[in-house]
């Protein structure tokens, strides 16, 4: 099953108004967000806050690797990743 998100990025000015209009963009994942969110907020590795971008920056992260992964770009990187997966899922 697909899941479907609208991510959205605001920047804010120290008043908390918005400074100029979001990115927004969409994104795609076999994984409910939710979910992993969840999962990893009850292993208590960082703030909840830390906690939503770091579970979002993967995804994202891992999502367009999976859609390149022949690209010479992620060459290096994809095996470091591969293995911080691993050690994320086996905790």
């Amino acid at each position: 099953m697909r899941h479907h998100y609208e991510i959205a990025v605001t920047k804010l000015i120290p008043d908390g108004a918005t400074l100029s209009p979001p990115i927004s963009f969409a994104a795609e994942s076999h994984d409910d967000l939710a979910d992993i969110i969840r999962r990893v907020t009850d292993r208590g590795l960082f703030d909840p806050e830390e906690t939503k971008a770091f579970c979002v920056g993967l995804k994202l992260l891992g999502g367009v690797m999976l859609q390149h992964r022949d690209k010479e770009l992620f060459k290096d990187f994809a095996p470091a990743f591969g293995a911080l997966m691993k050690t994320l899922k086996a905790r």
